[in-house]
């Protein structure tokens, strides 16, 4: 399997194997109607101006936006949208709407699990220079 390739049927990953690489932009519109589904009620994530009276440039893009961000890289990298077991995550530094986030993973370890292999990932969300914005690690069952 190369790195930064979607698992296909019968690849096995190998340690240290890095996951395809997704860039997501989220806009104004996009936090305002997550924040809807999701019942987010905290102003910073679609006024504006609260957000700025709060020191912000813009509104903040929510957590568990985040974390979706995180799953669909897992889940188009697995084939499988129900592969995420486990998933633990840390907020490093906000993220803003309008700017540019690169979400990556890289494969840790490979453990067996009766008629399954599962593998551990990390996981990290970036802004455009680099700096990070999210940190984590997965469990997902593999095809």
């Amino acid at each position: 399997m190369s790195d930064s390739a979607p698992l296909r049927g019968g690849e096995q990953p190998k340690i240290d194997d890095r996951l395809p690489v997704l860039e997501r932009t989220p806009t104004r519109l996009t936090l305002f109607l997550f924040g809807v589904a999701y019942w987010t009620s905290h102003k910073i994530h679609y006024d504006v101006e609260a957000a700025r009276a709060e020191g912000f440039d813009d509104v903040l893009v929510t957590a568990n936006l985040l974390s979706a961000y995180n799953v669909e890289l897992l889940s188009h990298w697995t084939g499988n949208p129900q592969c995420v077991l486990e998933l633990a995550e840390r907020n490093i530094s906000p993220a803003i709407a309008g700017e540019m986030l690169t979400i990556t993973g890289r494969v840790v370890d490979l453990e067996p699990a009766g008629d399954r292999t599962t593998a551990r990932c990390s996981l990290l969300i970036s802004h455009r220079d680099g700096s990070t914005v999210l940190e984590g690690s997965a469990l997902v069952a593999l095809p």
